[in-house]
C-alpha cells in the first residue's frame, strides 16, 4: 500500500532487527517480497520512509539512518499558555471538526501558498559551504 505514497514508522528505532532488514531490502529493491506456504509474491515498493522515534529510547541502526534525508528535532513548548491553547484547539477539534476546519481555514490556505511559493524558489536555492556543514 505504501508504493509511491509514504510509508510512516512511529518508533522507528524499536522495530526489531528482522523488520528493519526487510524495509531495507524493500527500499533497496523497490520491491518487498512475501513468500508463505509455497506462493511467492512480488510488490512494488517505492516509497518515502518517514519515521518518528525518541533517541532516549535507543538509536538508529546505521543502515537505517542512511535511508532518511532529513531530520528534525522536535521539543514540546514549555509555556503554559501555549500547551493551554493547543489543549484547547484539541478539545475544539474533538467537537467539532467542521467547525473546527472551517476556523483555520484562512491560515491553512496562507500556508498552503507560501509552501507553493517555498517549491517554486527550491530550483534557485544554492547552498554554501556553512549550510552544508
Amino acid at each position: 500500500d505504501a508504493h509511491r505514497g509514504i510509508l510512516y514508522v512511529d518508533e522507528v528505532n524499536l522495530l526489531h532487527d528482522h523488520l528493519v532488514d526487510l524495509l531495507l531490502d524493500a527500499a533497496a529493491m523497490g520491491a518487498s517480497y512475501v513468500e508463505r506456504e509455497g506462493v511467492s509474491v512480488r510488490h512494488a515498493a517505492r516509497f518515502l520512509l518517514v519515521g518518528t522515534m525518541n533517541p532516549e529510547e535507543g538509536e538508529l541502526r546505521p543502515q537505517l539512518l542512511d535511508r532518511f534525508g532529513l531530520t528534525v528535532e522536535v521539543s514540546a513548548s514549555r509555556d503554559t499558555d501555549e500547551r493551554v491553547e493547543v489543549v484547547r484547539r484539541r478539545l475544539a477539534y474533538d467537537d467539532d471538526p467542521a467547525g473546527f476546519a472551517a476556523r483555520w481555514a484562512g491560515e491553512e490556505t496562507a500556508l498552503r501558498e507560501r509552501i507553493a511559493s517555498a517549491r517554486a524558489l527550491l530550483p534557485r536555492v544554492v547552498l554554501g559551504d556553512g549550510v552544508l556543514r
